[in-house]
């Protein structure tokens, strides 16, 4: 799995994901995210369709464990997150994780359409 991570749209960051997308590599991008100095400032945008899921449920209830870990350092904070990803398959797993997350401080959305995911986050 390799990801990219691009700070310079003004209202998100892009990460760009490709290959096979792992709990452990995955946890790792989110990390890396999550302690960006322009985290709470910009939304994130999941480019998730160069690469392909290799989670199981199991991968995405941990991975929410971690992510329940995160306090934010402040209440008001860009907590939206935009995942584009191929295909039924694919998005069925988002869904999933999407379902998951409503524990969690962030408002994740899936996508098929890149200009639907980035408008949710510019609107």
């Amino acid at each position: 799995m390799d990801f990219t991570l691009d700070p310079s749209h003004e209202k998100y960051i892009k990460i760009t994901i490709s290959g096979l997308i792992v709990k452990s590599q995955l946890i790792t991008v989110m990390s890396e995210i999550l302690h960006h100095p322009q985290f709470l400032e910009k939304h994130t945008y999941w480019d998730l369709t160069q690469g392909s899921m290799g989670l199981s449920i199991g991968d995405l209830k941990e991975i929410i464990g971690v992510l329940r870990l995160y306090k934010p350092e402040k209440k008001n904070f860009a907590d939206r997150s935009s995942l584009l990803v191929p295909g039924k398959m694919n998005k069925a797993i988002a869904e999933m994780f999407v379902t998951m997350a409503k524990v969690l401080p962030f408002k994740y959305r899936v996508f098929n359409d890149p200009e639907k995911a980035e408008a949710y986050l510019i609107s």
